[in-house]
């Protein structure tokens, strides 16, 4: 009887250790998002830095904060998640791909956001840039420690219904954000 008690306390303090250790990032299910103000490249808000949960207000929505994701798989969701966009149009379904980027580099960054718009033709999802050390990044609780390279809030009348954390546009992370995407936009 001590041997089991002793190898289940064993295997619950490294499952335990496992989790705690994985890396977190972004608000929780449940969690309110907050008004930001970043620089909008593409999409119904580009040339500004308009609030974009404030202009869509209580609509369903998907947010994707990259922090050095790779173009195809940042492009993959995008066009994924443009797709989502014309599905749910009647839903008024919107997207926001937001960029972190230095200051320094954003120049380059818009015109490489307006030519992806372009060769994926995208004409529906929203392509913002924030700089790292904006406030908004502290208040989504983004981790840019460079083991993540996106999290992806979605969310409907302002609160969390689902964040995932390193989202790989394979078939089976698309289908568990379709999914999310389904269920918000009832």
């Amino acid at each position: 009887m001590n041997k089991l008690m002793i190898g289940s306390l064993a295997v619950l303090s490294i499952a335990t250790v496992a989790i705690a250790g994985s890396p977190k990032s972004g608000l929780a299910q449940g969690d309110r998002v907050s008004p930001f103000h970043p620089k909008h490249v593409v999409g119904a808000l580009a040339d500004t830095t308009d609030c974009f949960p404030c202009t869509f207000k209580n609509r369903p929505q998907v947010q994707v904060w990259l922090n050095g994701d790779s173009d195809t798989n940042a492009f993959s969701i995008a066009n994924d998640l443009e797709k989502s966009m014309s599905k749910y149009a009647s839903k008024e379904f919107k997207a926001l791909m937001v960029f972190i980027v230095p200051e320094d580099k954003q120049a380059a960054w818009t015109t490489k956001l307006k030519a992806a718009a372009k060769t994926h033709s995208f004409k529906n999802v929203s392509m913002a840039l924030i700089a790292p050390n904006h406030q908004a990044v502290r208040q989504y609780k983004i981790n840019t420690d460079g083991s993540i390279k996106n999290t992806v809030f979605v969310y409907k009348d302002w609160t969390v219904a689902n964040t995932m954390v390193n989202l790989k546009a394979d078939s089976d992370g698309l289908k568990s954000l379709n999914a999310a995407i389904a269920n918000i936009a009832k």
